[in-house]
């Protein structure tokens, strides 16, 4: 059991998502950066999509009433460890990737990220376990469940653990994260031709600036003024609303792009210029408001290659760490 003592806004549960319901309106919502989840997890022993904490401010005071262990990944919150009355620390700076032990009674506090708005991932082993809700623990705050009460945690709040194995955990060994680039490789949108010369060459050789009304629903740029051949409010060039995901680069009237996160609707009528590949999807937990973005236009066979490898080094990770337990 995890008591928090102090929280922030936007501290939630998530999951790797809520998968096969979008055609009933419901989100995948899940934990912005998947790749990250999947690597704590795999440190700890847990099931790779087993649910954790997403941190996207600070201070958190978390504090652990049963011996336990825990993975950070994603920005570095400058994390300590503190006894249980809070006066001392007794671990400086927790790096993020590495295992680290927590005794009953002590206390994980996260400060703020060097970049404002950058989210962390806090794993415990066991996994956060609350109640199954259509096939997943992450909360969806739109529509008020999964999670704790699906709702954003708060002081008071006492988060359950589930039960782990006993092997060993690789106290010694970590992972290196990948390193985020704000450049986003995308394919072209079903609605691509939609838009003239000018818009199209924008989207790919000018960068633009995620504002600060971004979410976990999606980011908001600022940039040239991308157009369609035709106003989409013409009743020749009217879209019907069609399905999107996570990913989708959707286009206003404005002209200013929405790139749709984790938390995205299910449903949009706005012309779609490109898609975000999968493998770069988790970026987006570390795009905060003026951070630039610039976006590469790829393959579909290039998109399902680095899929695929994407795929591949985390099963070697989880062979790697099998072996060196059957060894310890």
């Amino acid at each position: 059991m995890i008591e928090v003592l102090l929280s922030s806004p936007m501290l939630t549960i998530q999951d790797s998502g809520r998968t096969g319901w979008r055609h009933l309106g419901i989100p995948r919502c899940g934990m912005m950066d998947d790749l990250a989840l999947r690597q704590g997890n795999l440190l700890l022993g847990n099931d790779e999509g087993a649910a954790a904490l997403e941190v996207t401010s600070a201070p958190v005071l978390l504090r652990f009433l049963h011996d336990s262990a825990i993975v950070l990944m994603g920005a570095d919150m400058q994390a300590s460890i503190l006894e249980p009355d809070l006066a001392n620390t007794r671990q400086q700076r927790l790096l993020t990737g590495f295992v680290y032990l927590l005794r009953a009674g002590e206390c994980l506090r996260l400060n703020a990220a060097k970049t404002p708005g950058q989210r962390a991932m806090l794993m415990v082993r066991g996994g956060i376990d609350v109640p199954v809700v259509l096939g997943s623990r992450s909360t969806d705050i739109m529509n008020g469940f999964g999670g704790l009460q699906g709702q954003a945690l708060r002081a008071g709040d006492k988060i359950p653990v589930g039960e782990h194995s006993n092997t060993p955990l690789p106290l010694k060994t970590g992972v290196r994260q990948h390193s985020w680039n704000h450049t986003l490789r995308v394919l072209n949108g079903p609605d691509f031709t939609r838009f003239d010369q000018t818009s199209c060459q924008a989207l790919f050789e000018k960068s633009w600036m995620v504002t600060a009304q971004s979410n976990r629903m999606g980011l908001r740029l600022q940039g040239d003024s991308l157009r369609p051949h035709e106003p989409a409010d013409q009743p020749s060039h009217r879209l019907l609303s069609i399905g999107v995901l996570p990913g989708l680069i959707q286009v206003p009237p404005d002209g200013q792009p929405i790139l749709l996160a984790a938390d995205a609707q299910t449903t949009g009528g706005y012309p779609a210029i490109a898609s975000i590949i999968s493998a770069d999807l988790w970026q987006l937990a570390y795009m905060t408001g003026g951070t630039r973005v610039r976006f590469a236009r790829i393959s579909l066979a290039e998109a399902h290659g680095l899929a695929r490898h994407q795929q591949l080094q985390m099963l070697r990770l989880r062979d790697a760490l099998r072996l060196r337990g059957e060894a310890a």
